[in-house]
């Protein structure tokens, strides 16, 4: 595929001398957030140099499915677009401003999307839930009723266990995830990918799901080949975590499994996905997002929230650290039929003290389009009626 270039260095040569009309807050989200490690200078990039290689990225992609795209035409768009970006006057996604011509672009598409939606009604969709997370995109998931029944039954009484860390170098360590099963035990040797992470996560419900490992009374987690904390990440930018917080996502995660008679309830496909979201933070800097949806009747998602803080005998606010995750979304109820003029009213004094919950209407999404689902965490907190 032959490759475009839409600016001229001599384009790019009257931006020099100009100055970013930044504010301080704002030239801090950039650098934080949108300027790559340059690893072969040794330094991030300026403003100019990312709005390029994002620019050269977008206009790009008309190329790519209109062999006869006129290129003279695309770049003075691109030049117009250049001007407008340095000026702060237009912005493409945040996302493809981040990955935007970089090698993530292409290996991992689905991250140039800010934001997803999809309805869990198996363990394998908490897998999708997690990799949507760690490639940067919000995601949107719904938890009523007849959505959680259809997860499957599942063993309970199986003990977690982790294997102390020893870091192994990097030229020896394993991408991908593999499983051993030593006679009562499995054991998850985790893969320092993000391909690896999910493979982990898959093949802890699975052993926990499947008749082909009825017999397993342990589950044993290696975390050996995650990179160290602060190791760079050399294709999304940023630094790698380590495998604390993954570690965490999963002993959060057994809690919620083992707590339960052996069936999920909305609550508890609340939690997991939440409890996956507290733990990925992409390239150490872009946190997660998600938005609930679930039954006006449910009570326990409702003050999902609430139960975070009790007081202790001093009256001080303490914060219950094993459910710290649900933080992690707006949580919002999904209408199917209107709500009374008294349900809306409880709403808003909800909100009023609490920000919870939000409301969807469903009935209208569903009138515009039958299979209408949900929301992802772009939508606004109200869907009017």
């Amino acid at each position: 595929m032959i490759q475009h270039k839409f600016l001229s260095d001599e384009f790019l040569s009257t931006f020099q001398n100009k100055r970013v009309p930044f504010t301080e807050l704002g030239e801090f989200v950039y650098v934080r957030t949108y300027s790559r490690y340059l690893e072969h200078e040794n330094r991030r990039e300026r403003w100019d140099e990312t709005i390029k290689r994002a620019i050269e990225y977008n206009i790009g992609l008309e190329t790519r499915v209109n062999k006869d795209a006129d290129i003279e035409k695309l770049s003075l768009e691109a030049e117009e677009l250049f001007d407008n970006m340095f000026h702060l006057r237009q912005f493409p996604s945040g996302r493809t401003l981040w990955v935007g011509g970089t090698d993530v672009a292409e290996l991992f598409p689905i991250s140039n999307f800010n934001c997803s939606f999809l309805v869990p009604d198996s363990f394998e969709a908490f897998g999708e839930i997690f990799y949507l997370l760690m490639i940067g995109s919000g995601v949107g998931f719904r938890t009523m009723p007849y959505d959680t029944e259809k997860f499957p039954a599942f063993r309970t009484g199986v003990d977690l266990i982790f294997k102390n860390y020893r870091p192994i170098p990097k030229k020896f360590r394993r991408e991908f995830t593999s499983l051993k099963i030593e006679g009562d035990k499995a054991v998850i040797i985790v893969g320092d990918s993000k391909e690896g992470w999910v493979s982990a996560l898959d093949m802890y419900f699975k052993i926990l799901t499947s008749f082909l490992y009825g017999n397993i009374k342990k589950i044993i987690v290696n975390f050996d080949n995650v990179r160290g904390k602060g190791e760079r990440l050399a294709r999304f930018g940023g630094t790698s975590s380590g495998f604390t917080s993954l570690k965490t996502m999963f002993e959060k995660i057994h809690k919620v499994m083992m707590r339960t008679t052996g069936k999920l309830k909305p609550i508890d496909a609340l939690d997991i996905s939440n409890i996956i979201a507290e733990n990925v933070v992409s390239g150490g800097v872009r946190r997660s997002s998600q938005i609930n949806l679930a039954s006006e009747f449910d009570m326990d998602i409702e003050h999902a929230k609430n139960d975070m803080y009790s007081q202790d005998s001093d009256g001080n606010w303490v914060e219950n650290k094993e459910i710290s995750h649900r933080r992690m979304s707006n949580n919002s109820i999904f209408y199917e039929t209107k709500p009374t003029r008294e349900q809306l009213h409880q709403n808003f004094v909800n909100m009023r003290f609490t920000g919870e919950r939000g409301f969807v209407n469903a009935e209208a999404g569903r009138k515009r389009r039958k299979d209408f689902a949900g929301l992802n965490p772009c939508a606004k907190r109200f869907w009017l009626m």
